[in-house]
């Protein structure tokens, strides 16, 4: 663990060039596209939540997600903060998504409320 994740400080890094790097940490994780936060999600192993996102590459440098959005890979931006404590980060996930009420997580509940 790195001194900045002690004081709970959010690490950025590259979507596209960093996920070969991603830490198999559990953490709260944050996804912007063009500068705007678009999600907020928690995991046990980041490294392998970011794959289990079925994110696709289209043509030239696009970046489709898994809500059907396309961006340039050079406007993808991912945040995470590694836990200290067991679940710790659920709750941090929690308040984020009640607090900032990010649009793919606004959609996946209107989707889950539809079914």
């Amino acid at each position: 663990m790195t001194d900045a994740n002690k004081r709970g400080n959010w690490v950025s890094i590259d979507f596209m060039d960093g996920r070969r790097h991603l830490p198999a940490i559990p953490c709260c994780y944050a996804l912007y596209f063009n500068g705007k936060l678009r999600y907020i999600g928690s995991t046990k192993n980041l490294k392998n939540r970011f794959y289990g996102h079925s994110f696709r590459f289209g043509y030239g440098k696009d970046l489709i997600t898994p809500w059907g959005e396309i961006y340039p890979y050079e406007s993808s931006v991912m945040k995470y903060r590694e836990s200290i404590k067991y679940g710790d980060w659920l709750m941090v996930e929690a308040r984020m998504i009640m607090r900032l009420q990010p649009d793919f997580n606004s959609l996946m509940k209107k989707k889950e409320a539809q079914l």
